[in-house]
């Protein structure tokens, strides 16, 4: 009996043997990329020739509307005529009529038969009969009388001993009647079964009769559970639970859930009894077995929790060994989150009134366990807490046992066995040494990942406890690990009282024990200023850091729950006195008096104005950096001040974030940068370009401090921690259902799947030419935005004068919300809810896509929530996020989804619509780095806060890294001019000194964390339903963001939550995601056909949300391979010469177009339509079905095989190229048209100081006068590209040198390839719009289109690769094939990944995120083994390997494989 509820080892099927790729029938493993499908139509004469249609599971009828005529036909009611309809429906009644008589007669004649004196054959038959009826019946045949009187004799045959046939027979008999009849449970406990049902379970005599009673139980405890509980049906069910099959024991534990869930609130006996048994139980490998005895272990504390006794006893027996062992993360039984999460609260219940408990809990290293969930990033940073619906995810969970672990400190109210908790924590001093070693880091670190606000207060309680009882030695030594003092700084910009409490108290705390030693981190670090900012508020609003802004010293304004109450254990607290805040009013300014009283002003080092001297330093060179900005200073004055800042942040002296900030650095540096207009536009030209030329200067005087003397990533390593500590971006998470049926009114009426925002649309105050919309209360689609919002109300609040007006109706736009017909007309309930559904998320992802300022619509209306205007760029969500983040520090699920939103309107004044125009800026400003210092951040950032000075400072100096060798080139051209480099070879080449820092110094990990907790919130089907600050900061600073973190932001934005997709927020899997796969569609393609199959099928299906998979004409295989191959042949055609597409001619080995710095596309002159027998039509042909191809492989997740240059990637990514450009991707001519330019520039320079002629100068270039070069106006390398005509334009000499520059410039990179990337462009939006790439650089382009181009070696394979049936990672052949791979060149490896997927490169993430993951298999030979070739199966990345009798055979059969096997996918 010792395996008994053991896990049982799955049988595994061995693969079909020797498959090239998988059929349709075959095996076909579930991945990301390659989701598992099902056939929706066997019929193969309905299949177009090209199409061949699948569906996933969860998208219903993969027929498009050409089909849906032919495949069935119709079948409405109303085409089949009233009178047919209604035979139909007599018919159908008349069969239930029939059925219901047949049964009531059965049953009546079984009855009469059990009833009479009958032999034990004949009660055998009857009963058999009596099953068989019961199990086909339904209810209405059964009547409740019948089920009476059949329940006393079916329990009465169940006692019958002579008989085991009887026994089973009655007992399945009444099993099958409370499957038929549920009310048939109260019969049975009426007539007292359940006992019967017991006793024949102890006496467990036959198997089989004791298997049938577990079966009936288990149907009685679902409507009975309390009369289950009294007849001892517990300890029944559990006496034998061993000699049971693990699905029976499942069964009879499914029985105690039902009783559990249903315990009496007077009496512990018979549950208690059980609690043994179900200890030994919790040991079981099975999860379903495991997790049912969790459940009823949870729900038994949940009973018990108010007698102490009875938690001592729960307590024992093992009980807290065990759920310790499963809530480990290491532990090997893996149970689904609310019963892990329940486990948890279990152990609070425990330690919250048995010292029992506390104790075990301690010498368990319980912290050690809870470190490692708090640590884990998806539990610390995923649904809210209980502030709503009063559901307790795992964060919170682990919270409470942690501060019940810990007892309440003096201050507190009296709880129970705090006295006993604190003689144990003084005894045992280790034990909190080592909570505090296990716990103190990683709570602060959840802390500052900006988590939310209920967290963050759990959080602080635990280190105000710790730090209480631990001694002053102890804490120091703890304090040495982080810097505690920036930490409690950080925790003041929480506005809420009841966590500035426990900063004040902490403070205190330490100050009281180790004065000596923070005192003055405490000034350093600001800790002073916050206090001194909640004894005097005013004097909060004169600090630069925002920390001390609005903190919220009184009790008018906070979430309906008091925080008060949050992680309180006890029930008695009832709803009123939640609501009743523990702090008193003026508690807080109490103890900063006492703080800055007893610690500070008696310290004889705290400076009078708590300032240090090193920000005394700061503050006076940034205000001399200002005062200098007003006056006509020289460059050197600039550089003066500027060096002596940077000497102060780059010297031995510890600057702290604090010090840094408000000592006003990033505002005097942003203004000085920005020519002190970075945030206003100029109308006038002239004006304009001072501003712009003022800027250029001062950025290269400020960028060359980093060039030569100082770090520039220690500056933007102090800018992130700036950042991290000033930023206030709310992350909003809902703990909400997705509701299927929810209906939205406005912008029209449609179907959601989820909440609608309640909204009261009212006249703005003052309005006299808009009528009032005295409408209802309505539901809006909380993605709509106010363009959509608008469109809705003109018609019915305009007046008759107003309607004349036709430019200010808002026309067909890609609105947010829905945009159907006038919503006013019909109150039909949409049928299609779900297709409605997902035009919205399409329409939604739509608009996310574009720059904030380029898709805002003046409009006619101003929109104002709760009196302030709205930023018509944000969705009605976004806006009331923000409204409500701007009021309290949190947005609770009742402000969002309860509460009615009032929004007032009034026609748009044409001064306000004059002063959101956008003024352009000159175009002598570089065109890379105009953008950044002259467009928005977002309205999500205030100007003027630190906050925007540092992310304005952050964007110049990434792009100056990004750039950098652009920058370099544009200063040694003007140093060439002016007689610094004097050769042209100086001109192009690289200076060591300019090699910047890599990305990741960019990526603020607080903000990436945010951003990926708000895209796991069940409302983030679309970019809409996130907070603004996401999409804002996506389209300003993407930089900020790790590339992991964006490139599921781009899938969201790009393609929205897929349909079936679903946040499950209650129930056994909180939180869970489903993963619902896109429809797909299979599609016939032809091999000698490559390009022309390609067309078609994007002709068909690029605009359509659909996953496309391939197969071959009259090959057998289709799939995942089949698929991945068709994208790399096809990138091999669109590479093949004579289709006059790239710029070059050159032909490579492999017969394509080639060069060793990437495709670009070749120049076309706008007057020529036919060049070299191709026509240009044609081209832009191939160019728009490559845009279609690039986007579908991006949508499908496909890899391509197309080496773009960088410049082309630039092109994609909407940049404007430049000169320096060119040199990436044709290095001669680049170089030569740059050395061009410094001889114009020296040009310009030597006449502008009047020091020689112009005819002297023809002799600069490599000693040749420029006439001499004898180029005339054709662009290099197309004699037939005439770049201009007319006088003076038939050769190149000095004089027009600048203008020959530019027009090559020119039809290189613009003129001359614009509509071949319009073309391409073209073709890219049918699939999704291209603008969502903008927030990737060309490298992470390449990446995402082109996968990995990664070297392996041994180590990495052998820890990637799955090795089974037949081979270990130490098997012989499985070394040789490690080292053979080592062995390859990049070349060999790419044909090898060919070979084994499809596809000649890795996917993004490289081998360890190929899904399936590459296996190898022996593959058994029926002749000799070294005459054998490996095969592979493609869409399980399969790769079945004959066990070689040497290296160097695996070597030459592996070759042979991976060159002469490509090109078909047959059985092999």
């Amino acid at each position: 009996m010792g395996n008994r509820g053991q896990k049982r080892a799955e049988t595994i099927d061995e693969f079909p043997a020797d498959k090239r790729t998988c059929s349709s029938l075959e095996f076909r493993p579930s991945s990301s990329v390659s989701p598992i499908e099902t056939t929706a139509s066997t019929s193969t004469n309905q299949t177009h020739d090209h199409e061949m249609e699948t569906s996933s599971s969860g998208s219903g009828s993969g027929r498009t509307d050409e089909d849906k005529d032919s495949a069935y036909g119709s079948c409405d009611s109303d085409e089949m005529g009233d009178t047919e309809h209604r035979k139909h429906r007599h018919a159908i009644l008349e069969y239930q009529r029939q059925r219901l008589s047949s049964d009531q007669t059965k049953f009546k004649r079984v009855l009469s038969i059990l009833n009479g004196e009958i032999e034990e054959s004949n009660q055998q038959d009857a009963l058999r009969e009596l099953c068989e009826i019961l199990s086909f019946c339904t209810d209405s045949s059964l009547s409740s009388l019948m089920a009476n009187s059949l329940s006393p004799i079916l329990i009465k045959l169940a006692g019958h001993e002579n008989n085991p046939e009887i026994m089973l027979l009655s007992i399945r008999a009444l099993t099958y009647l409370c499957d038929t009849h549920p009310r048939s449970s109260g019969f049975i406990a009426r007539h007292n079964g359940i006992s019967a049902l017991c006793q024949r379970l102890l006496a467990i005599e036959y198997v089989d009769v004791a298997e049938q009673c577990l079966q009936a139980l288990e149907k009685i405890s679902r409507e009975q559970p309390v009369a289950c509980l009294e007849a001892g049906a517990i300890m029944a069910v559990l006496t034998y639970i061993d000699f049971f099959s693990t699905s029976i024991q499942r069964v009879a534990l499914s029985t105690v859930v039902n009783i559990c869930e249903k315990l009496p609130s007077e009496g512990f006996s018979p549950f208690m009894d059980a609690v043994p048994i179900l200890c030994q139980l919790l040991q079981y490998e099975d999860n379903q077995l495991v997790e049912h005895v969790a459940t009823c272990l949870i729900k038994i504390a949940e009973r018990v929790q108010q007698s102490p006794e009875m938690l001592d006893e729960l307590s024992k027996h093992g009980l807290i060994q065990q759920v310790a062992h499963l809530i480990d993360l290491n532990s090997k039984i893996t149970l689904s989150h609310s019963v892990d999460t329940g486990l948890i609260g279990l152990l609070v219940k425990l330690a919250s009134g048995s010292m029992i408990a506390v104790r075990m809990l301690f010498d368990l290293d319980i912290s050690s366990i809870l470190k490692d969930i708090l640590s884990t990033y998806d539990l610390s940073h995923e649904m809210p807490s209980p502030r709503a619906a009063g559901q307790s995810n795992q964060a919170h969970e682990v919270l409470k046992l942690l501060i019940q672990l810990l007892p309440v400190v003096a201050r507190n109210h009296e709880v129970p066995l705090a006295e006993e908790k604190t003689t144990f924590l003084v005894n045992n001093p280790n034990f909190l040494q080592k909570f505090g070693n296990d716990l103190l880091h990683v709570l602060i670190q959840v802390v500052d990942s900006g988590v939310d606000l209920y967290i963050c207060y759990g959080c602080l309680c635990v280190i105000d406890k710790l730090i209480y009882y631990i001694n002053s030695d102890t804490l120091l030594d703890l304090l040495k690990q982080t810097n505690i003092s920036r930490f409690l700084a950080g925790v003041f910009t929480r506005k809420d009282r009841h966590v500035i409490m426990l900063a004040l108290n902490i403070s205190d705390t330490i100050l009281q024990k180790r004065n000596d030693v923070f005192v003055d981190p405490f000034v350093k670090e600001g800790v002073l200023f916050a206090v001194d900012a909640l004894i005097v508020p005013e004097k909060g609003s004169n600090f630069m850091f925002s920390m001390f802004n609005d903190i919220q010293l009184s009790n008018h304004s906070r979430p309906k729950r008091c925080l008060c109450y949050s992680f309180d254990n006890s029930k008695s607290s009832s709803a009123s006195e939640s609501l009743n805040c523990k702090l008193e009013n003026d508690c807080l300014q109490a103890l900063a008096k006492n703080i800055r009283t007893n610690y500070f002003e008696k310290n004889a080092s705290t400076s009078a104005n708590g300032t240090t001297d090193i920000l005394e330093k700061l503050k006076s060179l940034s205000a001399e950096l200002a005062s200098i900005m007003t006056d006509s200073m020289v460059e050197e004055e600039y550089d003066r001040v500027l060096h002596q800042i940077m000497s102060h942040l780059n010297g031995s002296d510890v600057i702290s974030t604090f010090e840094f900030v408000e000592s006003g650095i990033t505002e005097s540096l942003s203004k000085y940068l920005s020519g002190g207009e970075c945030s206003r536009r100029v109308s006038d030209s002239n004006e304009s370009k001072s501003q712009h030329c003022i800027a250029e200067k001062r950025l290269k005087t400020f960028v060359r401090l980093f060039w030569s003397n100082f770090s520039l990533s220690e500056f933007i390593s102090k800018l992130q921690s700036g950042l991290s500590s000033v930023e206030d971006f709310p992350v909003v998470l809902n703990s909400i259902s997705i509701h299927r049926n929810s209906y939205a009114t406005v912008p029209d009426r449609h179907c959601t799947t989820y909440l609608c925002l309640k909204v009261l649309f009212e006249k703005e105050d003052g309005e006299l030419t808009l009528i009032d919309y005295s409408g209802d209360v309505q539901n809006v689609d909380p993605f709509s935005d106010f363009d959509a919002i608008e469109k809705f109300l003109w018609p019915k609040v305009c007046s008759e004068s107003n309607k004349d007006d036709k430019n200010g109706l808002v026309s067909s736009q890609n609105n947010v919300g829905p945009t159907s017909a006038e919503s006013s007309c019909g109150n039909e309930f949409p049928s299609a809810s779900m297709e409605h559904e997902q035009n919205a998320i399409e329409k939604n992802s739509s608009i996310s896509t574009k720059h904030p300022q380029s898709s805002r619509n003046d409009g006619r209306l101003s929109f104002y929530l709760e009196g302030k205007q709205v930023d018509r760029g944000l969705t009605l969500y976004q806006a009331v996020i923000r409204h409500h983040k701007a009021q309290y520090d949190t947005v609770t699920h009742a402000a969002l989804w309860n509460q009615v939103h009032k929004v007032t309107y009034k026609k748009t004044s044409k001064l306000e619509k004059i002063s959101s125009q956008d003024f352009g800026s000159h175009a002598c400003w570089p065109s890379v780095l105009e953008k950044l210092f002259f467009s928005e951040i977002g309205s999500a950032v205030e100007k003027s806060t630190p906050c925007y000075n540092i992310l304005f400072l952050l964007r110049i100096l990434e792009a100056v890294n990004r750039f950098r060798f652009h920058i370099m080139l544009h200063e040694n051209i003007f140093a060439f001019a002016q007689g610094r480099i004097s050769d042209l070879d100086g001109v192009t080449a690289t200076d060591e000194g300019i090699l910047g820092i890599s990305k990741n110094e960019f990526i603020n990990s607080r903000l990436t964390e945010k951003l990926e907790q708000q895209m796991r919130d069940p409302l983030a089907i679309s970019t809409g339903g996130m907070p603004s600050w996401c999409k804002q900061l996506m389209a300003s600073c993407p930089f900020l963001f790790s590339f992991e973190a964006r490139c599921r932001y781009f899938r969201l934005a790009a393609f929205g939550k897929p349909q079936g997709q679903t946040w499950i927020s209650s129930g056994s899997n909180s939180g869970i995601q489903n993963d619902s796969p896109m429809p797909r569609k299979k599609f016939l393609v032809y091999r000698h056909q490559i390009l022309k199959s390609a067309a078609k099928m994007m002709d068909l299906h690029a605009k359509q949300k659909v996953v496309l998979e391939v197969k071959y004409d009259e090959e057998v295989g289709t799939g995942l391979g089949p698929t991945l191959e068709f994208f790399t042949l096809v990138s091999n055609e669109f590479q093949k010469p004579g289709l006059g597409m790239w710029r070059g001619d050159s032909l490579l080995d492999s017969g394509i177009v080639g060069s060793l710095f990437g495709l670009f596309p070749g120049p076309w002159c706008p007057s020529i339509s036919v060049s070299n027998d191709i026509e240009f039509s044609e081209v832009k042909r191939k160019f728009l079905l490559l845009g279609q191809t690039v986007a579908k492989a991006l949508h499908d997740g496909r890899v391509l095989d197309l080496p773009f240059s960088k410049a082309f990637y630039k092109l994609i990514l909407g940049q404007e190229l430049t000169l320096y450009d060119i040199q990436s991707f044709d290095p001669v001519l680049g170089k030569t048209l740059i050395e061009f330019q410094a001889l114009v520039e020296m040009r310009k320079y030597l006449e502008s100081v009047g020091e020689t002629s112009a005819d002297d100068l023809d002799s600069c270039f490599r000693d040749t006068k420029v006439k001499d070069l004898h180029l005339d106006f054709t662009l290099p390398g197309y004699p037939d590209y005439i770049l201009a005509s007319g006088p003076n334009k038939e050769m190149v000499d000095s004089a027009n040198l600048e203008e020959y520059v530019e027009l090559v410039v020119d039809a290189t990179i613009n003129s001359g390839i614009s509509r071949q990337m319009d073309a391409f462009k073209s073709g890219f939006n049918q699939v999704f719009p291209i603008n969502n790439l903008q927030m990737f650089t060309d490298e992470e382009l390449e990446r995402l289109l082109c996968g990995e181009s990664e070297i392996w070696n041994s180590n990495q394979l052998s820890d990637l690769i799955k090795f089974d049936h037949g081979y270990t990672a130490a098997s012989p052949p499985i070394l040789h094939f490690l080292e053979v791979i080592k062995e390859f060149d990049y070349e060999q490896q790419k044909a090898f990944v060919k070979f084994v997927t499809g596809a000649p490169r890795l996917p993004l993430g490289g081998l360890a995120s190929l899904n399936p993951k590459l296996t190898i298999v022996r593959k058994h030979c029926d002749k000799v083994v070294d005459a054998d070739l490996p095969s592979v199966m493609t869409c399980a990345n399969y790769l079945k390997l004959p066990p070689y009798s040497s290296k160097e055979t695996m070597k030459e059969k592996l070759l042979c494989a991976i060159t002469e096997g490509q090109g078909s996918f047959h059985l092999s």
